[in-house]
Parts: structure tokens; sequence; C-alpha cells
């Protein structure tokens, strides 16, 4: 079935690491290579884990899950998936959740299954996009349509973005469907229009996120 989903996870009590590692590593498709008390031990040791997908607590000593995920998307990109945890659900963690390209922001609260599908959706290209965020800005935008959009803006073709996201072109056609609506333009010509308009494509080639 292919190689297994590698977990990472960072969290500064060591219970609520072990009963997740355990009960991620019951899942077939999973293997959890490392876990983290510390966020600096992870900026360490990240690189050496190969990790697929991050599950990490907003709230830690030294440096914050926000912080530490701004830095780790500005390092690694779309390789590494990023799904936040927090017993703190303020509007504001949701979006700045998704400013910084986090695939999901769950509350501590959730289900280990909630957390496992998170996981598994993040591979696919999806981010869990809270219905709050939603409701509040009709034009927010993924992280992995963010980076479609990009190349969209770059003039590459469904194809040629299928191939540098390691994604299928139906699933690019599937982001490019939902750009769309988000932006509410019909053609990859209005959304990038509109991209540069209201300062989306603007913000993300000051990010550095397609600079080596």
């Amino acid at each position: 079935m292919g190689d297994k989903i590698r977990v990472v996870l960072l969290d500064d009590h060591p219970l609520v690491l072990e009963g997740l590692k355990n009960r991620l590593e019951k899942e077939p498709d999973i293997v959890v290579p490392k876990t983290f008390d510390d966020p600096r031990d992870l900026l360490e040791d990240i690189a050496s884990c190969q990790a697929d997908v991050l599950v990490m607590d907003i709230a830690m000593p030294h440096l914050s899950g926000f912080e530490l995920g701004k830095q780790l998307k500005e390092q690694y990109g779309l390789s590494l998936k990023i799904i936040l945890l927090s017993g703190y659900t303020y509007d504001e963690f949701y979006s700045k959740a998704y400013e910084i390209g986090a695939h999901a922001f769950l509350s501590k609260q959730s289900t280990y299954a909630q957390i496992i599908n998170a996981i598994k959706q993040s591979m696919l290209g999806h981010a869990l996009v809270a219905e709050k965020v939603l409701g509040k800005s009709r034009d927010v935008l993924t992280a992995v349509e963010r980076e479609v959009l990009v190349r969209i803006a770059e003039e590459k073709t469904n194809k040629e973005i299928a191939q540098e996201l390691a994604m299928s072109q139906r699933t690019v056609e599937h982001h490019m469907t939902s750009i769309n609506q988000k932006l509410g333009v019909k053609s990859r010509v209005g959304a990038v229009s509109k991209g540069y308009e209201s300062g989306l494509l603007g913000s993300i080639h000051s990010g550095g996120a397609d600079e080596d």
C-alpha cells in the first residue's frame, strides 16, 4: 500500500504524548518515529525524522506553536504538514493557524479519530478549515490552494502544478474550483487578477515560499 505516514509529535505533557503516540501507532499506515516535549529539540532533530506530518500543541515553553509552525513552513513548505492542537478555540487562533499554513487546527477535546482523519486528509493535500473561519471570510485560501494559485500566476499547466505539488491533476482541478469559488471568479485569469488585487499573491511571493 506504500510507505507509512511518518508523524512526529510535540507536546510538553508526557501523558498526552504517550497516549497519542500509542493510539496513532495502532493505525496500519501511520508510524511515529519520534516525540518531543521541547520545541527547541524538535528544531534540531526534525530533519533526521523525515516527518510527513507534525502534530503539536500551541502553548509550549520557549516557543509557541504558531512561531514554530511559521519557521518550519518557511523551511519545509508543503513537504511538512502541520496540525495544531489547543485547549483554546478562539477565532483568532483559527485564523492565525491557516495564515501560517497549518493543515488543521483542532481542539484538545477532539477525538483520536478526528486527529487521525486530519493527518490522513493533510497527506491528500486537504486543509480542514473550520466553518467559523469560512463564515467570517469567504475568500480564505488554504495553504495548498495558495501554493496552487502561485503556480497559476506563473502560467504553469495543471500537469506541471500536479508534479510540483505531488498530487494528481484531478486534485489540482478540485483546488482550482475551490479557489475560483472563494475569490468569486470563473477562470484562471480571474483568479490571478483577484489574487494580485487583494495582495494575496504579493504576500506569498514576499514570504519566500518559492525561493531556494
